[in-house]
């Protein structure tokens, strides 16, 4: 199973909230609406799919391999 690293750069968000309605459990949007990451660390497929909807290109997943 993979596991994935997340992370968002707060001066791409705009707060449209896709990140939320893609991943619930994987991010929040702040008081200010900008999205912020619940969970850095997931072997949750849904973080690649929070990615895809971000209409900012605000959140980068990537694979974290075993050592």
């Amino acid at each position: 199973m993979s596991k994935y690293e997340i992370t968002i750069d707060p001066s791409l968000c705009s707060g449209y909230g896709a990140c939320v309605d893609a991943a619930r459990d994987l991010f929040r949007l702040d008081k200010g609406g900008v999205a912020t990451v619940v969970v850095t660390h997931t072997d949750d497929p849904a973080a690649l799919d929070a990615a895809d909807a971000c209409p900012m290109g605000a959140i980068f997943v990537q694979e974290v391999r075993a050592a």
